[in-house]
Order: structure tokens, then C-alpha cells, then sequence
């Protein structure tokens, strides 16, 4: 099967409750380009690019996502996956709704719903309206994407190094996964960027971050890997100029090429 789950992306990039005041709004467009190829990979090339926008409103935040990725294999196949995201989540991280449209070779599956938790660390149930009829229950402290990137951002400037949580974002119709993260020491502003990318992204990567390795597991699995691996540099800001996705036999880079601040919206 050569179809690539890209569902992680929306677990990566976000804002929370915990840091808004020091996160950034922004919009960025990122190029994608084949990484490593492993000892038995049937994947020989890949290209495509990916837009995001992280926007502030007046009682959360919205994210919306694209992502274009043809694959290539040794025997001349192409996988053409579109991933289309979009999702908004409360300040106080109780409420959830996203819609998410998965493109591969054209056929295309959708799915759209609502999450709603109790409280910040109760349980909660996710319910769709595409497909219908599916409810999904979510267990104590469950978080979603945007709340989990700021929760992530908030551990490293405590000096954890290794952290899990459970996230929910319903990108693929199926449920939370856990996400055990391995966090790097603090870099100082303007490490692991280039002088070219820094001059074209502009003063929001001037920036310390961290460099964060993620790992993706589905609750009830019983494997001790990872479905699925994803490296970024994150920024203290939110921003995230690289991310490397490793699918055990490759991996794929995301470079940050295009990136402008959004403003702050006005509320009463």
C-alpha cells in the first residue's frame, strides 16, 4: 500500500490558551522535497508544497492547511495526494470543530464534525457529520492540535525533555493518538536556519526554539513503533520553518519559503 498518511501535519503546527499573548498569527508557504530513502522503499522521488495560516480570534483560533504531495516510485508510479485542513479550537480547549478532505489518485474521502470535552483534562466525545452516525469517545485529558502545540511549547521552556499526551484532530475519521514527543535543548535565535531563509522569512523566525522529534501511536496499538515519526524545529512563537515526516522506509522535508504576521483581530 502506498498511499502516506499526511494527518499528522495538523497535530504540528497551532496555538493554545497557554502562550496566545506570546504566539504569532501568521500565514507561511513551505516546499516539500524527498528526505532519506531506507533499505527497502519503493519511493524514488517526491515534490509538492504546503500553506498554512494560524489565525487569532476573539475566543480561540483558526487553522487552515493545504498540503500537495506527488510520490514517485522506482517502477514509474505517482501518488498525487491533496490534503485539504481546516479547524478551529477554543481558548480553554473544551471545543473543537474541523473539516478535513483527503485527495489520493482522485478518490477522495471527507470528513467533518465537532469535538466537545468536558473540561481542559475531562473526557469528551467526537462526533461527526461526515460519515455520519460516528462518535468517537475521547479519553481524560485529550487535547487537540492547536491546544498541543503550546502545551509542547510550555513543557520545553519548563525543561522537559520527554512528554506525552493524547490528540485528537480528526483529519482521517479515525481516533486520538497518542503523541510522545522528545524535546532538544533550547537553541538560540537563529540556529539551524540559513541566512537566505532567515532574510526571506523576516523578524517572526528571530526566534530561540527547540528541536522536537514526535512520534504517533494509536491508543490501542501494540507495537512499540511509531505508525509515523515527525521532527520540527519549533519556535517560541509558534512558527515552524522545518519539519521533517519519517514513514520508517523515507522521509519528507518541509522547508518554511514564504511567511508574513496576520493581524490581531478586534474584540469587544
Amino acid at each position: 500500500n502506498i498511499v502516506v498518511a499526511v494527518s499528522a501535519l495538523s497535530a504540528l503546527i497551532g496555538a493554545g490558551q497557554a502562550l496566545a499573548a506570546d504566539l504569532a498569527a501568521h500565514r507561511a508557504a513551505y516546499s516539500l522535497k524527498l528526505g532519506a530513502v531506507r533499505s527497502g522503499s519503493e519511493f524514488v522521488g517526491a515534490r509538492g508544497n504546503m500553506g498554512l495560516s494560524m489565525e487569532r480570534t476573539c475566543d480561540g483560533w483558526t487553522m487552515s492547511q493545504t498540503l500537495r504531495m506527488d510520490l514517485f516510485t522506482a517502477s514509474g508510479e505517482e501518488v498525487v495526494q491533496d490534503l485539504r485542513f481546516t479547524a478551529w479550537e477554543s481558548d480553554d480547549g473544551t471545543q473543537y470543530r474541523f473539516f478535513a478532505s483527503n485527495n489520493v489518485n482522485g478518490v477522495r474521502e471527507d470528513f467533518r464534525g465537532r469535538a466537545l470535552m468536558d473540561s481542559a483534562e475531562g473526557v469528551g466525545n467526537a462526533i461527526y457529520k461526515i460519515p455520519m452516525d460516528k462518535k468517537i469517545p475521547l479519553p481524560e485529558g485529550t487535547m487537540f492540535p492547536l491546544g498541543h502545540t503550546a502545551w509542547l511549547i510550555e513543557r520545553a521552556m519548563a525543561g522537559d525533555r520527554q512528554v506525552s499526551r493524547t490528540v485528537f484532530d480528526g483529519a482521517d475519521g479515525e481516533g486520538p493518538q497518542l503523541v510522545s514527543a522528545f524535546i532538544g535543548a533550547k537553541q538560540k535565535s537563529g540556529a539551524r536556519i540559513s541566512e537566505a531563509q532567515a532574510a526571506a522569512l523576516g523578524p517572526l523566525v528571530a526566534r530561540p526554539g527547540w528541536n522536537i522529534r514526535m512520534g504517533f501511536y494509536g491508543l490501542d496499538s501494540q507495537q512499540s513503533a511509531p505508525d509515523y515519526e515527525v521532527e520540527i524545529l519549533q519556535l517560541d512563537n509558534g512558527v515552524t520553518p522545518k519539519l521533517t515526516l519519517d514513514y520508517q522506509d523515507f522521509t519528507v522535508i518541509l522547508t518554511q519559503e514564504r511567511l508574513e504576521e496576520i493581524a490581531q483581530p478586534v474584540c469587544q
